[in-house]
C-alpha cells in the first residue's frame, strides 16, 4: 500500500496481524508499528534491532526456568525506548521483522537488476 501526502511517501513493506513495518522515504528511515505503539528506526537502527531480535534463542527462552523468563527487554538503539516483550509477542516480532527484511532484500534485487537492463 502506498500512501502519498505532500511531504512523505510511506510503503508498507510487510503486514501481519501483530504489526506492520511501513518505509518512509521523505525521512530515510522505517515505522514498526507493534503492541499498538510506533517506533521510528534509521536503516542502520533497524537492522541492528533485528539483529538482537534474531540473536534471541526462543527455545531456550521456552525451556527457561526462573522468575523473568518469559519476558524479554530489548533496548532500541539511538534512544532511550525500551521493548518489554513477552514469549509470544517475540515470535510476532520475529515474524514481522523476518518479511519486512526479506522485501527489502527484494526490493534491492529487483532495482539491481533493473538498472542493470537499463544501463
Amino acid at each position: 500500500m502506498l500512501i502519498l501526502s505532500n511531504k512523505a511517501a510511506y510503503v508498507t513493506l510487510f503486514q501481519t496481524e501483530k504489526g506492520r513495518v511501513i518505509q518512509d522515504d521523505h525521512a530515510h528511515q522505517f515505522i514498526l508499528e507493534f503492541g499498538g505503539k510506533k517506533s521510528f528506526f534509521k536503516v542502520q537502527e533497524f537492522l541492528q534491532f533485528k539483529k538482537s531480535i534474531d540473536n534471541l534463542n526462543l527455545q531456550d527462552l521456552f525451556l527457561g526456568e526462573g522468575p523473568g523468563v518469559d519476558i524479554q527487554i530489548i533496548h532500541h538503539t539511538g534512544s532511550e525506548h525500551l521493548f518489554v516483550f513477552t514469549l509470544c509477542e517475540l515470535i510476532g516480532i520475529k515474524e514481522l521483522l523476518s518479511g519486512a527484511a526479506t522485501m527489502i532484500e527484494l526490493n534491492r534485487i529487483l532495482n539491481d537488476r533493473l538498472l542493470s537492463i537499463v544501463f
